[in-house]
């Protein structure tokens, strides 16, 4: 019986492993996300201070006004791209915390069985360690018996 609950205790200590393993790759995966839109929305920073650049040095020469036009429009539309992004990569850290809870949770179960098992390996010890003594106490008994 207890070799059945020891054998219940290791199929379910692997599920947990199992368990563990996909969570860790879920978080590997979900941090690539925030480190990809991060860097999306970086080069959209940069791209767009170049083009800030672009207008005061364009500025310093004389700009017309239908120029001058296109660079608002295009800021604006380039600041909508930014917010976007933004949305993206807070959703993605979001998803970060959501998954490194979930790891953390299937490290825990992980460790619950690990530790039932190291419980339910000392029972079984002990139990065997009892024999062991009940046998030595028994012969030592017919060894003095035998001896007299």
């Amino acid at each position: 019986m207890a070799t059945q609950s020891m054998s219940a205790l290791k199929m379910l200590k692997d599920l947990a492993a199992k368990e563990v393993e996909l969570a860790t790759e879920a978080l590997a995966h979900a941090m690539k996300l925030v480190e990809e839109a991060q860097s999306k929305q970086d080069l959209l920073h940069d791209y767009r201070q170049g083009y800030v650049e672009n207008l005061n040095q364009s500025m310093k020469v004389g700009i017309s006004a239908d120029a001058y036009q296109n660079y608002q429009s295009f800021f604006g539309k380039l600041d909508q791209a930014i917010a976007g992004q933004s949305d993206v990569v807070e959703s993605a850290k979001k998803l970060v915390i959501l998954k490194r809870q979930l790891w953390q949770e299937s490290q825990r179960k992980k460790l619950s069985y690990e530790v039932l098992l190291q419980r339910s390996d000392k029972k079984v010890l002990k139990v065997e360690q009892k024999k062991d003594q009940k046998m030595m106490d028994e012969f030592a008994m017919r060894i003095s018996r035998t001896g007299r």
